[in-house]
């Protein structure tokens, strides 16, 4: 399977049934602050992924993949969305789910992925590898009980069918909002932004395509500075406040980030933790810090000073699932004390 224009448009048949066609909808109090930013007037589209089915847009990418697998016993490893998301598609097309979890996740996404969804939960250490490692080790012991073919692990960014179900957003946002000039979308693994960029370029090549990442977690900013895939530190926990951008870019994501995302700008963790308190504030929207890593760019000097034409800015609010025990300017005060 490949990542195309016209596998983004099957995925699209193949999932729209189960997923929403989100809204775009605008914010003066964001206009305002992106215009500020930039010392001319911009208008700003927010696709709402947050107000998606999971509370994330990982669903469509999850739906699809689930859609076509041949596996009774799906595994994946994911920090919240990607879990929420495999854990809802395959209660939906009659699947058994077993997510591996890193043991800090947000108690909400646990909670949802194990009560809400049904799907078996396994913890393990909160480093990339760990999560590998165990989903691995899962998929090797349904293999040897159940048969080879009985089960499959999804990953959440890397699976291209995945990456195909993702890119639906890009579909829907051109045809809500036509007469975008640039979009923004917060990477970690890069699934979202691979996917975007695919049907984007494709159908509209002039629109920018951008990517936010956390300053902690800057895997695609150096990949692209540097010319060749460059991953977080191995074996090293990442703190930060966006919790479901922490990943790397992997082996099939990073080829369509070289070739196709134009930039990508890292934000520092004020930054996010400002522009996640704003749009609940001021929008009223209830966001989760890696969705705010997007705002945060779209709302800084720092791009409209590279990018001082684009004039119509789409956002890609990829995730609404925040843990209101733990607030995450609270756990970042929590963090930084360590």
């Amino acid at each position: 399977m490949a990542v195309t224009k016209e596998t983004v448009v099957e995925a699209y048949h193949r999932i729209k049934a189960h997923v929403h066609r989100t809204r775009v909808f605008t914010c003066d109090a964001l206009n305002s602050r992106a215009s500020e930013a930039a010392g001319a007037p911009k208008q700003l589209f927010m696709k709402a992924e947050h107000e998606q089915k999971v509370g994330a847009f990982k669903i469509r990418g999850a739906i699809n993949a689930v859609s076509l697998s041949k596996a009774d016993f799906v595994v994946t490893q994911s920090s919240g969305n990607h879990a929420q998301a495999i854990a809802q598609a395959c209660k939906v097309l009659s699947k058994t789910a077993i997510i591996v979890m890193p043991e800090d996740s947000p108690a909400v996404k646990i909670n949802a992925v194990r009560d809400t969804y049904g799907a078996e939960v396994k913890l393990c250490k909160p480093t990339q590898e760990a999560r590998e490692a165990m989903s691995a080790e899962v998929v090797a012991g349904i293999r040897a009980e159940k048969g080879e073919e009985k089960a499959e692990e999804i990953h959440p960014n890397q699976d291209l069918r995945v990456i195909n179900g993702q890119g639906t957003i890009g579909l829907e946002l051109l045809e809500q909002q036509p007469d975008i000039d640039a979009v923004i979308c917060s990477i970690g693994g890069g699934g979202l932004i691979s996917g975007v960029a695919t049907y984007l370029k494709a159908v509209k090549p002039e629109v920018k395509v951008i990517g936010a990442e956390p300053e902690r977690a800057r895997s695609a900013y150096m990949s692209k500075q540097e010319g060749k895939l460059v991953k977080n530190p191995p074996n090293t926990p990442i703190v930060t406040i966006a919790d479901s951008v922490k990943s790397s870019l992997g082996a099939n994501s990073y080829p369509i980030v070289e070739k196709l995302v134009d930039d990508v700008f890292i934000v520092t963790e004020d930054e996010i933790e400002d522009a996640t308190r704003f749009v609940m504030e001021r929008a009223k929207q209830v966001i989760e810090p890696g969705c705010g890593v997007a705002v945060a760019v779209a709302t800084s000097k720092a791009f409209y000073e590279k990018y001082p034409d684009v004039k119509n800015v789409a956002i890609v609010m990829c995730g609404g699932n925040i843990d209101l025990d733990n607030l995450p300017w609270v756990k970042r005060r929590h963090m930084d004390d360590r």
